[in-house]
This record gives structure tokens, sequence and C-alpha cells, in this order.
């Protein structure tokens, strides 16, 4: 163990250093948030399995060895909880977004909401925000142990054996469980976007930029043709915190209770607004 994880072990648990652990939590929780948030979505659902992570490591500062950095520790904590709440939370259809667009267009307390949020002064449509949004939204259809293999390796960019290890499963499993969840994307993908698929039901991307205001339309479409073309955006954007994040949330806080109570064609009845 080197001198400085001792340390830091130290810090965090000798005495109960309060103060030591959250400074070290701090550190963290940048990381830990993205994890969690990209694999549960809803904010208020993702904030909760974060403040759960925080108390069990306080309660367990002891376990804590230091012969991994804190981060991960606390990482895997956090993405054990995510993936227990995703297993007691209904999956959602992987076309909950087509859902939710038909739903706004015949229902105008879902389609105001969304206008709502155009009007904001500091709105932006971030397209590249919303393909990872969607890429989130999509992985919630997935079984959760292979929606948390494809988080950590695909966005948080863990090698196997670190991810493997944060979900307590072998290299084997691992790999079984994200190859799995690569392929179920891919299959979703090309029936669902139209970015990916010219006979994908799914324009929000699209659509929804071009009903924002010329100065509110933020970047221009990229190009994410394929899985590993969306990826690579969706691991640079942040849907949380970036120009569309209120917008997101609502979204999520919408999508879930949808999802939930599984209302809402999922047949292509709206473009959203796009050409």
């Amino acid at each position: 163990m080197s001198t400085q994880l001792e340390s830091r072990k130290s810090d965090a648990s000798e005495g109960g250093d309060r103060a030591a652990f959250e400074r070290l939590a701090a550190e963290a929780l940048p990381k830990v948030r993205g994890v969690v948030r990209r694999m549960i979505g809803h904010p208020e659902d993702s904030e909760d399995v974060v403040q759960e992570a925080l108390a069990k490591a306080w309660a367990s500062i002891d376990g804590f060895r230091g012969d991994a950095a804190f981060s991960t520790w606390l990482t895997t904590i956090a993405s054990r909880l995510a993936v227990d709440h995703l297993r007691r939370a209904k999956r959602w259809r992987s076309e909950a977004q087509v859902a939710y667009a038909n739903l706004a267009v015949s229902d105008a307390s879902y389609r105001d909401e969304v206008l709502s949020a155009y009007a904001a002064p500091d709105f932006s449509f971030e397209v590249r925000e919303h393909i990872a949004y969607c890429f989130t939204c999509v992985g919630r259809s997935l079984p959760p142990d292979e929606q948390a293999a494809l988080v950590l390796a695909d966005v948080a960019d863990m090698s196997a054996r670190e991810a493997s290890k944060v979900l307590g499963v072998s290299e084997s499993v691992f790999r079984h469980r994200l190859s799995a969840a690569r392929q179920a994307m891919r299959d979703k993908y090309e029936n669902l976007c139209a970015l990916v698929s010219k006979t994908g039901m799914c324009h929000q991307c699209k659509g929804l930029r071009e009903i924002a205001e010329g100065t509110k339309r933020g970047g221009p479409i990229p190009d994410v043709a394929d899985y590993a073309e969306r990826i690579a955006v969706v691991r640079d954007a942040d849907f949380a915190n970036g120009k569309t994040g209120a917008f997101h949330d609502i979204f999520w806080r919408r999508t879930i209770e949808i999802e939930e109570a599984g209302i809402g064609s999922t047949e292509a009845k709206s473009t959203c607004g796009a050409e």
C-alpha cells in the first residue's frame, strides 16, 4: 500500500474524523454522481442513491483498506446501490421517448410544460446533451446489471478489470454482460434513432432543436451513424449539468411517470417538430 493511500485512509477513518471524510467525498462526488446519473437518469432518484452511498461509506469507513482510490471505493458502493435501485424499478420501454412525444402532441399539459422550458431566458438546446440523455433513457430498458456494465465500461471508461471489481463479479461475467448490453443498444438504436438509421422512428434531436429559436439551438447535430460514434458523444456530454439540464429534468420526471403507468403509444405519431 502506498504511503499516500495509507495517509488518506487514516485521514478519513482514524478518530472518526468526519471533516476528513467529507473532504475525500467532495473530491470523489463528481465522478460518483456522473456514474449514478448515467445509470438512473431521474435527478431526485439519482441523488437519493448518492446520499445513501455517502451514508453507507461513512458507516463502513473502517472497511476502506486504502488499496484503491477513495473515489473508486465510493463509486463501488454507489454503483451497487444504483443497480439495486434499478432492480426494484420497472424497466422502461426502449421507445419511452416516442411515447412521451406522442403524449406531448395529444395532451396540452405535457406540451405546455416543454414549451415553457424553451421560454426560459437561460435555455439553450444542446443536441449532444440530448443524445446523452437519450442513451441513459434507452439504457433503462436493459437489465440493470447490463446497463451498469455499459455505463462503467463505455461511459466511465473503466477497464474490464476495474469495472468487474466495482460490480463484484468475475471479468468473464462482466465481459458477457457488457457484450450483451452493447448488442442490445445497437439493435435498439437501429430501430429507434433517426440519426443512426433512416428508418428510425425517433426524431427528438432534430425536432427539439428546430423548435428552439435560432439563438437557442446550440451546436449542430453531430454524425452518430453507429454505436461507437454515439458513445463518443455521450462520454463527453453532461446532460445533468449542461445548458439543457433543467429541461431534461422535466423529461426524466415525466418519463418515469409515463413508464410506471405504461401509458402513451410507442408507434411513431410525432416527429417532435422535425420537417
